[in-house]
C-alpha cells in the first residue's frame, strides 16, 4: 500500500529544524533518527528510506549555511593593534600586528614594524586579543556542532567516539565546505559486547577481534584509540600493544574489574575524565562499567585524601608513564553540583540566549542525591577540582576537553581549571599550544606564527586577565576563512 507523507522542519525550537513526517491529513506518521524512530507498526521497512531523505534535505540546509557564511579573504587579513596571546610561551604581547596570507600565517610583529599588504582585510583589534583557535580535546561531533563551535573560537576537535561512517562523511562535507565545522582529529572507539556496551559498533571478544579493530582504524586514517568501559581486562594490552605498534595513541575509560594504576602501568597515554582517578581509590567498586562509576564517586569523592601516601603514589606513576589527563570537570559539575529545575552554574551566563529546547534540557539532572547526600555530593565536585589542581601542580598535563554541549562548555571548562588553580595563561595553553603538541600537530596548528595554518581566534578582552572573556569570541579565522560569531549564533537561534 502507498501512503502520502511529507516531511516537515519545525523552527526555532532547538538548534536546528526538528524534522517529522506527517501523513496527508498532517497528522504524525514519523520521528525518525539514526538512533531511535517512532514508526506505526507495520512501516518499519521505510525507516531507511525516509532517514536518508531526511539527512538530504539536513545536508542540502548546511550546505546553504556553509556558502552563506564562510567569508573567503581571498586578498588576505590583518589584526592590527592586537594583543596577541603567544601560546608556545603563555605570554600576552602588546600591540602586535598579524598578517594572514590565503590559509597561513604570513608575518607577526610589532604594530610599528609592519606593513599592511595592500587589498587586504584590515581588522582594527585595539584592546582585543587574539589566540590561536581553541581546540576541545574531547568531543563527540554531532548536527550543529560546527557552528557552535567556530562561534566559540574553537576550531579544532578531537572526536574521542562516534559512529564511523557518519563522522568520516561529515568530515569530508566540511573538507569540501559543505558543511560548517572544525578541524577534526579522529580517535576511535573501541568497546566488548555486554549489558553496559558503549555506543559503538566495534565491539571485541577475542585478541584477533581487537586487533583487527585498531587495524581497521588506522586504515581509515585514525591516529588514537578509545578503549571503552566494558572491554575485557585481558584485551587491554592486546589493544594497547597493537596501537603502539603503529604509532596510535592509547586512552580510555577505566574498564570494569580494572583500576587507572593498572591501565597506566599496561600503557595508557591519557585517561578520560576525573571520576576514574577517583575511582583508582576505591578499588572495590568493580562495575566501573554501569552509573557507579557516577554515584559512588558523587557519594565517596569527599572523602579522598590528597595528601595520603596512596595517591602520592598515583601522582608519582602518573609521571613515570608520561601520562596525560582530560577531566572534563564541566561534566561533572553539571551531575554532582546539578538539580532537576536549576540552570547549572555553568550555563547561567548564556542559558537565556539559547532555543526553548536547549533551555529545557537545561533543566534536567543526571543525578538525584540520596536524601541527606546534598553537600556530600557537592564536596566530592570541590574535592575533583582539588584533584585536578593537585595534578597540574605535579606536573601532569592536563587537557581541555568537554563531552558536553559544543562551544559554550569549553568555555565552562577553562573557568572549572582557573577555580583549581591552573593560571589562565595556562590554561589557555593547554587549549592550544599543548593540543597540537599532544596530537603531533604543532607544526601547522596551535599557536600564531609565520608559516602556521591560519587558525585564530579573537576576543573582546582579555582572557588571560579574565579566563572568562574568552567566552566575548569577536571573530573567528579557521584556514584562513573568516567566520562572524553573531552570524552563526544567529543561524542557531542564540540570542545575542
Amino acid at each position: 500500500d502507498a501512503l502520502p507523507i511529507s516531511l516537515y522542519a519545525l523552527t526555532g525550537l532547538d538548534f536546528a529544524p526538528t524534522y517529522v513526517w506527517l501523513d496527508d491529513r498532517r497528522a504524525f506518521f514519523a520521528d525518525v533518527d539514526s538512533w531511535s524512530s517512532i514508526i506505526p507498526e507495520g512501516w518499519e521497512s521505510t525507516v531507511q528510506t525516509l532517514l536518508e531523505a531526511q539527512d538530504k534535505a539536513a545536508h542540502a540546509r548546511a550546505a546553504e549555511l556553509a556558502a552563506n557564511l564562510a567569508h573567503p579573504a581571498p586578498n588576505g587579513i590583518v589584526f592590527a593593534h592586537v594583543n596577541l596571546f603567544d601560546a608556545e610561551s603563555a605570554q600576552l604581547l602588546k600591540d602586535q600586528t598579524v598578517v594572514v596570507a590565503g590559509n597561513r600565517i604570513q608575518s607577526v610583529g610589532p604594530s610599528a614594524r609592519m606593513a599592511k599588504p595592500a587589498g587586504a582585510e584590515v581588522i582594527d583589534a585595539t584592546g582585543k586579543t587574539l589566540l590561536p583557535g581553541l581546540w576541545d580535546m574531547h568531543a563527540h561531533v554531532a548536527n550543529n556542532d560546527g557552528l557552535l563551535n567556530l562561534a566559540a573560537g574553537v576550531t579544532t576537535v578531537r572526536d574521542l567516539a562516534n559512529d564511523t561512517e557518519t563522522l568520516l562523511a561529515r568530515r569530508r562535507r566540511i573538507e569540501e565546505g559543505k558543511e560548517i565545522g572544525t578541524r577534526i582529529v579522529l580517535a576511535g572507539i573501541i568497546d566488548s559486547p555486554g549489558p553496559f556496551q558503549g555506543p559503538t559498533k566495534v565491539l571485541v571478544s577475542t585478541p584477533d577481534q581487537a586487533r583487527a579493530a585498531v587495524d581497521n582504524y588506522l586504515r581509515l586514517g585514525y591516529v588514537q584509540i578509545k578503549i571503552y568501559s566494558s572491554v575485557k581486562p585481558e584485551l587491554v594490552p592486546v589493544i594497547i600493544k597493537e596501537a603502539h605498534l603503529h604509532g596510535l595513541r592509547v586512552s580510555g575509560h577505566i574498564p570494569a574489574e580494572m583500576t587507572a594504576a593498572q591501565c597506566v602501568q599496561l600503557g595508557y597515554d591519557e585517561i578520560q575524565h576525573a571520576n576514574f582517578l577517583m575511582l583508582n581509590f576505591m578499588p572495590d567498586v568493580k562495575n566501573t562499567n554501569s552509573t557507579s562509576r557516577f554515584t559512588e564517586v558523587a557519594k565517596r569523592g569527599a572523602n579522598l585524601k590528597l595528601d595520603s601516601p596512596e595517591f602520592q603514589s598515583f601522582v608519582k606513576l602518573l609521571q613515570d608513564h608520561h601520562t596525560v589527563l582530560d577531566p572534563t570537570l564541566s561534566v561533572f559539575e553539571d551531575m554532582f553540583d546539578g538539580r532537576a529545575g536549576q540552570i547549572p552554574l555553568g550555563y547561567k551566563s548564556v542559558a537565556a540566549r539559547l532555543p526553548p529546547q536547549i533551555r529545557r534540557s537545561l533543566l534536567t539532572a543526571d543525578l538525584t542525591p540520596p536524601a541527606g547526600m546534598d553537600q556530600q555530593y557537592r564536596a566530592s565536585f570541590a574535592k575533583m577540582v582539588e584533584l585536578v589542581g593537585a595534578m597540574y601542580r605535579a606536573g601532569i598535563p592536563i587537557e581541555a576537553g568537554t563531552d558536553s554541549l559544543a562551544g559554550f562548555a569549553l568555555h565552562r571548562e577553562f573557568e572549572l581549571d582557573v577555580q583549581a588553580g591552573i593560571p589562565a595563561n595556562k590554561v589557555l595553553q593547554n587549549a592550544t599550544f599543548n593540543a597540537a603538541r599532544i596530537m603531533k600537530l604543532d607544526a601547522d596548528l596551535g599557536s600564531v606564527a609565520p608559516g602556521k595554518l591560519a587558525d585564530l581566534t579573537l576576543v573582546n578582552g582579555d582572557p588571560v586577565a579574565r579566563i572568562s572573556d574568552i567566552r566575548r569570541t569577536a571573530l573567528v579565522v579557521k584556514n584562513g576563512v573568516i567566520y562572524k560569531p553573531e552570524e552563526l549564533y544567529s543561524a542557531l537561534g542564540v540570542a545575542p
